[in-house]
């Protein structure tokens, strides 16, 4: 009889090999996924087939020919993360191996290889996902376990071994922990190498200037925006160059003098705004932030920087600025009205200008009229708008007695035309009125507020869709969770994304992308209820939804509704439904305390576990 270490020590020493190809995997993971397609199934069948054959040397041996080992788990592991290609590798050069091994249990040894690659493939089938829930492992190392006990089982009905009976516990032990260990690392390295290449698109793709340069002052990373400034196809172009390969040496010698200064004082540069001819000879607003850049052993190791194109805003400015320089101008050469009433409110003396302001009733405006007179005749003529109809002599009296007091107030006549009248009383009890057409000042204040208001818009909105931007979003988070915070109300943050975009994006164009977008945009503005909730775009084709006053379950039916929204608002496009995956996450004080961030990442990971477990869904983060 064995006894129980001779089979616990060979299947342990085969779970350290299993644990050392899944590392391997893992190690190799960023650079499997930039190979193409075949290479990529072709490596990681040698990678599994290498991991189930390296087990097959550490095997226990039941009874003479007939033995077991931990290459099944690695054979099923392989076929649900990479599919039936690399399976047929990894049974080939396992059963390869087995056959020259010889033995009694060749056979039943075949069967279990095969059956493994059916399992592994038929939860991938069920999994449906390339980053699949971690259930689909767990679910993958129970029946990987279960097969274990029917081979087990047939076993002793073939062969008649009691000593087989002896596998059963340590061979389903090790069974699971082998297929967890492996898929779960195997998942992990995947996801990471997901968010990785998320994080590598959208600053690739950002509309920035983003870059970072060794001590030398040698790019070691540009964006595509830096890329396509400087006249280069791809970013890879600009790697190992400088500021002095980019620019006339002037310009090289000055950057590379400000960027050593930043990193000798470890110092950095924030909102450095400056003005620069281009390459066509155009003067462009650059406003640049730098930081220096430092190693785990304390040591500057480089910089890193981000230069925002702000032209279009300088030259807004600039006409905002002529604006007003005009309407002073035109304030200034202004013909103005005057008018002088005596202490009882005659009018004692008028020029052509004071009548010529008011056509309807400028023939009621001559000296010896009294200024009440002048005010019904003004409001029979409809010369005036804002008067009340229903009470013309008493807004007559009102207005007559400001004769007696200092003010200034501006009127809109029936042709458009603005008036301004300033009123002050003389030292004689007398009154003068000076009337200045102020229409061109007061179109030029509405273009002027109409300006401002398209500035302030840009600053706080996406262009693209319309809604609030990341800057606008971080400061309402932040204000929307102190308010709620203080007084004692949940506060619910929905994060969305939409499914597949860059698929999207490489079928349809980037143009039937940004349709995508709008329509994405449009659909959240339909179905927010409330004034006080914000939709914001958060970055690329995700977006954020502030609900204040709102706990998780309404913030769930609030994204479900968006979730609906979307898939209607986009049944008759012509590239497709569009989808998308949402993530809900709950601030309330009484369940503990969080930050904006905190919040967020929160809702991060619900997205997250929504996309992981199909997309179009909406999923909530637990409770802290």
């Amino acid at each position: 009889m064995r006894s129980v270490s001779e089979i616990w020590q060979p299947l342990i020493a085969n779970l350290a090999v299993v644990a050392l190809f899944s590392s391997i995997w893992s190690l190799a993971s960023d650079w499997l996924d930039k190979q193409r397609w075949i290479i990529r199934k072709l490596c990681i069948g040698l990678l599994v087939g290498s991991a189930a054959v390296s087990t097959m040397l550490l095997t226990v041996e039941i009874v003479p020919g007939v033995v077991y080992d931990l290459r099944t788990c690695v054979v099923a592991v392989g076929a649900f993360f990479s599919g039936p290609v690399v399976a047929i590798i990894a049974i080939l050069m396992s059963g390869a191996f087995r056959l020259l091994e010889g033995g009694a249990g060749v056979g039943l040894a075949f069967f279990h290889l095969g059956t493994a690659a059916l399992v592994g493939l038929g939860v991938r089938s069920a999994a449906r996902s390339p980053l699949p829930n971690p259930f689909w492992i767990v679910l993958l190392a129970a029946a990987m376990a279960l097969l274990l006990l029917l081979v087990v089982f047939l076993l002793t009905r073939v062969v008649s071994l009691e000593e087989a009976r002896d596998l059963v516990v340590p061979g389903t032990v090790l069974t699971l922990l082998a297929t967890l260990m492996m898929g779960f690392t195997i998942l992990a390295a995947r996801r990471a190498g997901y968010d990785r290449s998320i994080l590598r698109a959208a600053l690739a793709q950002a509309p920035e200037f983003l870059y970072v340069k060794d001590t030398d002052g040698r790019f070691l990373t540009v964006n595509e925006a830096v890329a396509h400034h400087h006249g280069y196809s791809e970013p890879a172009e600009m790697i190992g160059r400088s500021d002095f390969d980019t620019t006339d040496r002037a310009r090289a010698e000055e950057l590379h003098e400000q960027e050593r200064a930043i990193m000798e004082s470890r110092t950095a540069l924030l909102d450095f705004e400056e003005e620069v001819v281009d390459n066509s000879g155009q003067w462009r607003w650059y406003k640049t932030s730098k930081v220096p850049l430092t190693g785990k052993d304390g040591r500057i190791v480089g910089l890193a920087g981000m230069t925002v194109d702000t032209t279009a805003v300088k030259k807004l400015e600039r006409e905002l600025t002529e604006s007003r320089d005009r309407l002073s101008l035109a304030m200034s050469e202004m013909s103005d009205g005057l008018a002088l009433f005596d202490r009882n409110g005659y009018l004692v003396f008028c020029n052509d200008q004071y009548r010529d302001a008011f056509p309807r009733s400028a023939h009621a405006r001559v000296p010896g009229r009294h200024i009440n007179e002048i005010l019904l005749e003004c409001a029979r003529a409809g010369e005036q708008l804002g008067i009340p109809e229903d009470d013309i002599e008493g807004w007559a009296e009102r207005v007559g007695s400001l004769l007696r007091v200092p003010n200034v107030v501006t009127v809109e006549l029936f042709n458009g035309t603005y008036l301004q009248l300033r009123n002050q009383p003389a030292s004689n009890d007398a009154a003068v009125v000076i009337v200045t057409d102020v229409t061109d000042l007061k179109l030029a204040e509405r273009a002027l507020l109409e300006a401002n208001a398209d500035l302030s818009r840009q600053a706080s909105t996406d262009p693209l869709t319309g809604l609030a931007n990341r800057r606008v979003f971080d400061e309402v988070l932040e204000r929307d969770m102190a308010r709620c915070g203080r007084a004692g109300t949940p506060l619910s943050l929905v994060l969305l994304d939409v499914d597949r975009f860059k698929h999207f994006n490489d079928v349809y164009g980037h143009q039937a992308g940004d349709r995508c977008l709008i329509l994405v945009a449009n659909a959240i503005k339909t179905s927010l209820l409330r004034p006080s909730d914000l939709a914001a775009r958060y970055g690329g084709e995700e977006f954020a939804i502030i609900l204040p006053d709102t706990d998780l379950t309404g913030a769930r039916a609030v994204a479900e509704r968006i979730r609906n929204a979307i898939a209607e608002a986009s049944a008759d496009d012509p590239g497709g439904a569009v989808t998308a995956s949402l993530g809900v996450a709950e601030y309330d004080l009484s369940k503990g305390p969080t930050t904006p961030e905190g919040l967020v990442r929160r809702a991060d990971g619900a997205l997250y576990s929504a996309k992981a477990a199909g997309r179009n869904k909406v999923m909530a983060a637990a409770a802290e």
